[in-house]
């Protein structure tokens, strides 16, 4: 056996026991805390240097990447058979402690280098500088500094470190959830989804692009992945959008917004649901509740924006002979959408934990799928693919475990040195005491960060620094988290750096930034929602039903505005000062209450009546040309 295979076969076996380890811990075998996630983070690492070695020889891996495997592994099994002695000696570390203390923050900045990026990476750093050298630094940022022990204690030894929260929500929920995405996918999702969202919407103007809208937000809502769904999804519906007339970065940039909004879709919200259900102390019921209006606007304004484009360049949908049959397309999808429904049904009405309901949900698919293959031969999935999705679990898990750890580095630093009772003070100060320019600063924040993670552990990061200082700021609880988490949302849709944009134009075959630039005016509902909510909570479904229903029905007249804006095209060009007025009016309707909805009412009404008036006449004018000719 060469040095690769058996590197091979050491990955092959790490997966699978890790998965084990996973799904032991949620359900009979329960530890405390900083074992079951020390134990996490040691899977993690190990494969992390495995997979991603120093070198492409293999004997140079052997002199390297293999001894800092052996010590992951040794610190694994020091915290765990030293745990009791642990106890005893916090904030007094031995020498032993350090070692392994230090080893592993170090392996760890090592590995979020190579897998999430320098960003992130530096951040670690910066915080570990900033414990260390703080009593070189002046007043507000100034403090006493931390020794070298203390640092390493709080860090390595207790849960306000690399072992905090953030880890715990990445080895508990986003794991099994990551898992049930994985079997779903190599249980062919995204395939049976196109084709169910092919044969409901593939046939009204712009089909291909509706279809690439409702997949999207179907699988991406489970993966929780934006990228990896615009990879999925787009590898089908691109080329098709393509084919029906649609130009490349228009293709390209409406996988990107529906791949990208399917984080805020209920029920599952890429494990944000979860995450935010767990660091806020609000029932997961409630959360998705508040998802669902939001979620509605943004997908209903890309959903007009594709159909206004259809009708700019005339298409018609699909004939009914190319589209699959509804029955049939739905019989096929049974098998996935049961899973989904039980998954809901765990969650909502019987309201078992996240972490029971996936397993749950995971099993019936799992008996579903071993079903279908009896009775559909024809239709059958491998159960080699099976085996594949837990192989291919913990490969994906790596990205997101690997920036909760490190994260966990920036808020024990927070914690240790105090600076996050200053935080809140100070950008309280650096916006002057202004809400709006506060928002302004924690948007920007969440879409950078948001650049190089995906969504749910950018909004781990952005849960424990940014969304505190809002709640200082005077925000509710609630709010304030659904703020800052729908710009990690959009982050991959944000030029410069706008990856799902980038993944997209890849298959689309067209100008990256082009596409980026497309994606941010076909998702500007996202941007501009969230301002909104913070000021009127009825988007969010807080209120009573009648303000409710009142705010749904004029921000859908809202949205259908912008989508016109965005295109520019309402059974003709719109003039450019038509278009100004109709997003002056659009704003007005997304902004609950008499007055706002009033005048954007006599906007949208007013540009309505006009434009359609300026269309019948050069109708008439066109007929009455026609007649002369004739005569």
């Amino acid at each position: 056996m060469n040095s690769r295979k058996f590197i091979t076969y050491i990955v092959l076996i790490l997966s699978i026991v890790f998965v084990l380890f996973q799904i032991y811990t949620s359900t009979f075998g329960l530890m405390t805390a900083i074992l079951q996630r020390s134990t996490h983070l040691t899977f993690v690492l190990a494969l992390v240097f495995l997979l991603f070695p120093t070198f492409k020889e293999t004997k140079k891996t052997y002199f390297i990447d293999m001894p800092i495997v052996l010590i992951i592994v040794a610190s694994g099994f020091y915290l765990y058979f030293t745990f009791d002695e642990l106890l005893f000696r916090l904030g007094d570390p031995n020498v032993w402690d350090v070692f392994f203390g230090f080893a592993i923050i170090v392996v760890l900045l090592e590995a979020t280098r190579r897998l999430v990026g320098w960003p992130m990476t530096l951040l670690g750093i910066i915080s570990l500088a900033y414990a260390f050298f703080g009593d070189f630094l002046p007043e507000p940022f100034g403090h006493s500094g931390r020794s070298l022990g203390r640092i390493l204690s709080q860090m390595y030894l207790t849960t306000e470190g690399i072992f905090g929260v953030p880890l715990g929500v990445a080895a508990t929920y986003i794991f099994l959830f990551v898992l049930f995405g994985t079997f779903m996918e190599k249980s062919g999702v995204g395939s049976l989804f196109i084709e169910l969202a092919h044969s409901l919407a593939g046939g009204f103007r712009g089909g291909p692009a509706k279809v690439g809208i409702i997949s999207s937000a179907a699988v991406g809502t489970v993966s929780g992945s934006p990228v990896s769904d615009a990879a999925t999804t787009g590898a089908f519906t691109i080329p098709l959008m393509k084919k029906m007339g649609f130009k490349p970065e228009f293709a390209a940039a409406i996988e990107a917004v529906a791949s990208s909004g399917a984080s805020l879709v209920p029920p599952v919200m890429g494990a944000g649901a979860f995450v935010m259900a767990d660091v806020t102390g609000i029932p997961y019921s409630t959360i998705i509740s508040h998802a669902i209006i939001p979620a509605l606007l943004f997908y209903v304004t890309v959903m007009f924006a594709a159909d206004n484009e259809a009708r700019r360049l005339d298409m018609r949908g699909l004939p009914k002979e190319e589209l699959p049959s509804v029955r049939k397309s739905l019989m096929k999808s049974m098998r996935l959408l049961v899973p989904i429904a039980v998954l809901i049904f765990c969650l909502a009405v019987i309201r078992v934990s996240p972490i029971r309901a996936a397993l749950y949900a995971l099993l019936v698919m799992i008996v579903l799928t071993v079903i279908s293959n009896v009775l559909r031969p024809q239709t059958r999935i491998p159960y080699k693919l099976l085996f594949e999705a837990v192989v291919e679990t913990p490969k994906k898990v790596l990205v997101v475990s690997l920036a909760c750890a490190t994260a966990g580095i920036i808020v024990g630093t927070l914690g240790l040195t105090g600076l996050g009772l200053k935080m809140a003070d100070l950008l309280i100060s650096a916006s002057y005491g202004l809400l709006p320019l506060a928002l302004v600063y924690s948007m920007l924040i969440a879409i950078i960060l948001g650049m190089g993670l995906p969504p749910t552990a950018s909004y781990i990061v952005m849960a424990v620094t940014v969304a505190p200082f809002l709640i200082k700021m005077g925000l509710p609880l609630i709010v304030a988290h659904f703020f800052v988490f729908f710009y990690c949302c959009y982050a991959p849709i944000t030029p410069p750096v706008c990856l799902a944009a980038f993944t997209t134009s890849g298959i689309a075959g067209c100008n990256p930034m082009k596409a980026g630039l497309q994606s941010v005016r076909l998702g500007i509902s996202g941007f501009i929602l969230p301002f909104i909510i913070v000021y009127h909570h009825s988007l969010l479904g807080i209120g009573s039903w009648t303000e409710i229903l009142m705010t749904v029905i004029s921000a859908l007249f809202g949205v259908w505005g912008l989508s016109i804006v965005v295109i520019g095209w309402y059974e003709s060009k719109v003039h450019w000062l038509w278009r100004t007025a109709l997003f002056c009016g659009s704003i007005l309707l997304l902004i609950p209450g008499l007055l706002t909805d009033g005048l954007g009412v006599a906007i949208v009404f007013g540009f309505v009546l006009t434009n359609t008036s300026l269309l019948f006449k050069k109708k008439m004018v066109s007929v009455s040309e026609t007649v002369e000719k004739l005569l």
